[in-house]
């Protein structure tokens, strides 16, 4: 038995002992099923607004890149890193706001400050729905805790800077508040286009979707137009050696669409669990970067199913309950790395649940879910591993249904990292652990491949839990 394994029993032992002191307090409190709002007018009517989010160079502070292995300073900037605002509304008085940012994630803790701070704006009135779709950028700053300078055993410190932080939620109300009083009425479209060999995996998945989805919003008075863009794959392809601050090609793929279609856009990602944008140069990660955002703005462009859509917005915000198995985000949350709040959970390995959220929304008939965690795209779309070829040995009768057959809607477009950072979803058939280190360190299946995701995993139960709750959701929202 070797440090680590002896680490990962103490890390057992400590988590659980925790946990059962959370459930000692009680059960947890009730979630009741939130209503569907529905709204509906004449127009749609739709306002833009973005701004910058870079951190302040005068002072001596030290800025840590998320994404990739922990401990990583920022040296300098590749790229301006943003956050954006859409509002929209059905030409009456309530509406909702969508925004996005080049960051890798927050909790649903940060998310609700973000809400609280713009529903006590002055300026912003009627807001009936607040969302944050992460471009979950890997050249980001840490605005989770994940990547601090680690231990030993590689468990990180908090790498948050709390000074960058409440300067990224002031520039959210900023950017809503501005998006509020760009509103213009016009009408939305709905289109996708299906981009071939633009994605990669190194797990064996059946099916990659490597669908490019827009909502277009053209202004009845010829203005600049605003897409909200949703694409399957990880912004990260700089890779675990790069120190430069960037908003990888969601950065450069938004500025090259602004050029040349005059279009604002919001960006966010899909099922990305295991899914990386193609590599487009292997010398030269920089131009990579640059080569995927114009494959992606030369492909918006090659959208030829636009649809109208009526003015009619239904929604449904829906707290849960979500197991927490991995001991050490347990112990992450332990230390205060990132913000977590434990709930009692007798059925998790921990004792413990999170409360994190789940959106569906329809504009027009166009089905849209935002959630919390980096879905693998079977867990969405379906095509499971058959038995076979799965490294459980198990087949997908085993696996929960996929949520694009819960909704009816095969076109329904996700949005990953949305609200909360939950880590990845695995279907069961395909989730196996280090036996002697699990959620420590990764391990090779039957066929090779290697098993990290699990270790950023909430747990095996997530993709059920996920799945339960929606079916619930998509049976209220009609």
């Amino acid at each position: 038995m070797d440090i680590l394994d002896l680490a990962m029993k103490g890390i057992i032992a400590i988590t659980r002992n925790y946990g059962k002191k959370v459930c000692k307090a009680g059960p947890a409190p009730e979630i009741k099923d939130v209503k569907k709002t529905t709204l509906s007018g004449n127009t749609y009517r739709l306002g833009f607004s973005r701004a910058e989010i870079m951190p302040d160079l005068t002072k001596d502070k030290t800025y840590w890149i998320a994404g990739h292995g922990s401990g990583h300073k920022m040296e300098g900037i590749l790229s301006p890193v943003y956050v954006s605002a859409v509002w929209i509304d059905c030409g009456n008085d309530e509406g909702m706001l969508w925004l996005g940012g080049d960051v890798i994630g927050m909790t649903r803790i940060e998310i609700n400050k973000i809400r609280s701070m713009i529903l006590e704006s002055k300026v912003i009135k009627g807001c009936k729905l607040i969302n944050f779709s992460a471009t979950h950028s890997h050249s980001g700053i840490d605005t989770l805790g994940y990547w601090g300078k680690p231990n030993a055993v590689n468990i990180p410190s908090d790498g948050k800077d709390w000074d960058y932080m409440n300067m990224v939620f002031e520039k959210c109300v900023k950017v809503a508040e501005e998006a509020y009083l760009a509103r213009k009425s016009g009408k939305l479209f709905k289109g996708n286009v299906n981009l071939a060999d633009s994605l990669s995996t190194r797990r064996g998945f059946i099916d990659k979707h490597e669908v490019l989805s827009r909502l277009r919003f053209v202004p009845a008075d010829g203005s600049n137009e605003t897409w909200i863009m949703n694409f399957g794959g990880h912004a990260n392809s700089l890779g675990g050696n790069n120190r430069m601050l960037s908003g990888e090609y969601p950065y450069f793929m938004r500025e090259q669409i602004k050029e040349e279609c005059g279009a604002d856009v919001l960006f966010g990602i899909g099922p990305i669990g295991a899914m990386d944008v193609a590599d487009y140069d292997e010398n030269d990660k920089v131009n990579c970067i640059k080569l995927q955002a114009k494959m992606l703005a030369d492909g918006v462009k090659t959208i030829s199913n636009d649809e109208e859509l009526k003015p009619e917005i239904s929604f449904i915000q829906q707290p849960f309950y979500l197991p927490v198995g991995n001991y050490v985000l347990t112990l992450l949350a332990l230390r205060h790395t990132m913000s977590f709040k434990a709930y009692p959970c007798e059925e998790s390995d921990t004792h413990i649940a999170m409360e994190t959220e789940m959106t569906y929304m329809s504009f027009g008939g166009q089905k849209i879910l935002l959630l919390p965690g980096e879905n693998f795209v079977s867990t969405v779309y379906g095509s499971y591993m058959p038995a076979d070829v799965a490294p459980t040995g198990k087949g997908p009768e085993i696996n929960p249904t996929p949520l694009a057959e819960i909704a009816g809607d095969k076109s329904i477009v996700v949005f990953g990292v949305s609200n909360d950072m939950t880590g990845y979803v695995v279907p069961p058939n395909d989730f196996i652990l280090n036996p002697t280190q699990p959620y420590l360190n990764g391990v090779k299946d039957k066929n090779g491949l290697n098993h990290y995701h699990e270790t950023n995993s909430m747990g095996l139960a997530t993709q059920k839990t996920i799945a339960d709750a929606f079916a619930k959701v998509a049976s209220r929202l009609g």
